[in-house]
């Protein structure tokens, strides 16, 4: 085991949210408030910790699949550790941190499709079409997943919603 590998910023980052992920999910039932109850029936059709627990356990593993094939890698990194790793996740968290920022005010599915847009040229990718298919069809189908089979609100703009509703 190579002392660099617990240096780099990949393996700082996935213990960190490694950590964080199993400690949210052990902790769940506090961080969650309970549903609102109407004569001794709830009020929603799931139970409100269902969608933390599946982005939770979705977060540990990867995280741990991260964690696993950077230990198992034979070369570590692909240039970016030391000062320009540390860079690279600024950036990367600067973007993060404008896209929660905005998702309220121009709604999820166009908040998302930019910061998507964004990323894949962030970390290299010149395909115009793959960018834009993605970018596209990634928020629109999570937002259909997170509100019709989730039941979970997300922010959007009235008119994305009205369409959306029109349309399913």
């Amino acid at each position: 085991m190579k002392k660099s590998f617990w240096k780099t910023p990949e393996t700082l980052f996935s213990l960190t949210c490694l950590f964080l992920g199993g400690l949210g999910f052990l902790f769940l039932g506090s961080l969650v408030a309970e549903p609102k109850v109407l004569f001794g029936r709830s009020l929603t059709a799931i139970t409100p910790t269902l969608f933390p627990s599946i982005v939770l356990t979705f977060m540990f593993l990867l995280c741990a699949v991260q964690l696993v094939l950077n230990f198992s890698a034979k070369t570590q990194g692909d240039g970016a550790s030391g000062l320009a790793g540390w860079r690279r996740g600024a950036v990367f968290f600067g973007i993060m941190t404008v896209y929660a920022l905005a998702m309220v005010p121009i709604g999820f599915i166009i908040s998302s499709a930019i910061t998507i847009a964004v990323l894949s040229l962030f970390i290299g990718n010149r395909n115009i079409v793959q960018i834009i298919a993605v970018a596209l069809l990634g928020p629109v189908l999570l937002y259909l997943a997170a509100t019709r089979l989730l039941a979970v609100s997300l922010p959007e703009l009235n008119g994305i919603e009205l369409a959306i509703s029109r349309m399913f």
